[in-house]
């Protein structure tokens, strides 16, 4: 029995390759029963939660129940129920800085990355485009549900129906893998059932469905005017043309509930040939920005203390071959650190001072005014209809969220929220004329302003992050991250989620 055992935890090994992280605490799981919740939210479910549901398999192979965690110097308990929201919130809040496992006394990394956390066995990765093209099919069907629980029968069927509608979206030749996808895929069902129902209800009927994410059709091509540094100003996902004539496009985002936080409005680079912020701040103050960037990282390369003996010849002693070396030389050095390590830098935290976020704010708030217009004009696709010209009349453009979720017996469907550019630039020009825009701080649950990276002094561990939101003299507007979504070689992003102090002036008088 014994060597049965051993046999059996030898072959676990070879599954679990892969260490938990903090980093992937931070994502959202999209495959398997556990599709579309944020993962460290997965985590507060099994301390918080009972029978062997608690129980983390660690890289050994054997398993362990989590008792006890701490963000920063607060410390959470299994123990005590109303530890789990407030730990789910404070994690959001903080984005995981300074997470540790203190009961027992283990690392994060001694657990494995198991299925329900992305590792081997956890599924394919669902591609973000497969909900796009689902909405498409189930607009196609005309399909519609007046209801909100779906059982699990009648959400395969539905599901099944879908599919014999993929030939006819115009766009979506050469993506049959994503087709794969639609099956079982109960959370971008729900999602997707909430938008097709919002598109039916706008437009009435359909005669065509296009899908925008490979190219524009020649027949839609001209609702997507040229704008130089951005892809694709109009930021449709998906275009319909309905039984008036008129082409109705969709900017398509999904969330669990109305109460979740709304998501990203935006995904946008600030630095390098995308950069978000070309028009908005100088081309020498871009220049001081990516200097910064450069300098950071040298330092970066510079300071890590574990590189090979190889590598350390090719940096040289203290660093003086670095300025010398080629973008690609210097990638290939970042991708050998450490992420906590690097992270810990852009925190604030160890020699390696964080110059790279400090000038990006210095130059951000020399221009603060003009930044706050131009980027909520580009959140929403302002100029859209002045771009257009003569076609605008027969173009339409909606913001839409679908809203839905798995349950324990199937998906439940909520009603899609909509916002539609006239009113959406109705709404804002009333907040540009009253000129009392300006850019502060985020705040946190207890209505505190939020430190950034550069301020961080010796206490509480910061977030790898900048945060900023933009009010409207004291009422929040939308709240501004500035991260790295993954590889540090790649560039940081915009992300920009709307409040909802922002979606109250949509009912407002």
């Amino acid at each position: 029995m014994l060597r049965f055992k051993n046999f059996i935890k030898e072959q676990n090994l070879q599954v679990l390759n892969e260490a938990l992280s903090n980093a992937t605490l931070k994502t959202t799981s999209n495959a398997g029963p556990n599709s579309g919740i944020l993962r460290y939210e997965i985590f507060a479910n099994k301390v918080w939660g009972s029978g062997d549901i608690v129980k983390h398999i660690q890289n050994d192979a054997n398993t362990v129940v989590v008792k006890k965690i701490k963000l920063g110097d607060i410390v959470y308990s299994a123990s005590n129920a109303e530890d789990k929201e407030n730990f789910i919130k404070d994690y959001f809040e903080t984005d995981g800085a300074g997470f540790k496992i203190i009961d027992p006394k283990i690392s994060l990394s001694d657990l494995a990355k198991t299925p329900e956390y992305g590792g081997k066995g956890g599924g394919t990765k669902i591609s973000e485009s497969t909900q796009e093209l689902l909405v498409c099919c189930l607009v196609l069907m005309e399909y519609s549900h007046d209801g909100t629980d779906i059982d699990v029968k009648q959400a395969a069927e539905i599901i099944e129906g879908a599919k014999g509608e993929w030939g006819n979206i115009i766009g979506a030749t050469g993506k049959d893998k994503l087709l794969e996808q639609f099956t079982e895929n109960w959370y971008d069902l729900a999602t997707s059932i909430s938008s097709a129902n919002a598109i039916l209800n706008i437009t009435g009927g359909i005669k065509k469905v296009f899908w925008t994410g490979q190219s524009w059709d020649n027949e839609i091509a001209p609702y997507n005017p040229k704008v130089e540094g951005i892809k694709d100003y109009n930021s449709s996902d998906m275009v319909v043309l309905g039984k008036d004539g008129i082409y109705y496009g969709f900017s398509l985002k999904k969330k669990p509930s109305k109460e979740a936080d709304d998501p990203t409005l935006i995904n946008k680079p600030i630095t390098g040939e995308k950069s978000g912020l070309k028009g908005i701040i100088s081309s020498k103050g871009i220049k001081n920005i990516e200097d910064a960037k450069i300098n950071f990282f040298d330092n970066i390369i510079k300071d890590y203390p574990k590189f090979s003996s190889n590598d350390k010849k090719i940096i040289g002693i203290a660093g003086k071959n670095i300025k010398n070396l080629s973008s690609k030389e210097k990638n290939n050095l970042i991708k050998k650190i450490d992420n906590n390590w690097i992270n810990d830098r852009l925190r604030g935290k160890g020699p390696t001072k964080n110059i790279f976020w400090k000038t990006f704010n210095d130059e951000l708030f020399k221009v603060k005014e003009t930044f706050c217009q131009k980027f909520i004009e580009l959140i929403f696709r302002m100029d859209l209809n002045k771009l257009m010209g003569k076609n605008s009349a027969e173009f339409k453009f909606y913001l839409l969220t679908g809203i839905g979720r798995k349950t324990a017996t199937g998906v439940f469907v909520d009603t899609a929220e909509v916002k539609d550019l006239p009113k959406t630039i109705e709404v804002l020009s009333k907040v540009f004329k009253k000129n009392r825009l300006n850019l502060g701080k985020t705040l946190d649950k207890n209505g505190s302003p939020i430190d950034q990276p550069w301020e961080w002094d010796g206490g509480k561990d910061l977030a790898a992050k900048v945060r900023y939101t933009i009010y409207n003299d004291k009422s929040p507007l939308i709240n501004i991250e500035i991260r790295y979504k993954g590889s540090k070689t790649a560039e940081p992003q915009f992300q920009a989620i709307a409040t909802p102090s922002f979606t109250n002036l949509f009912y407002e008088e």
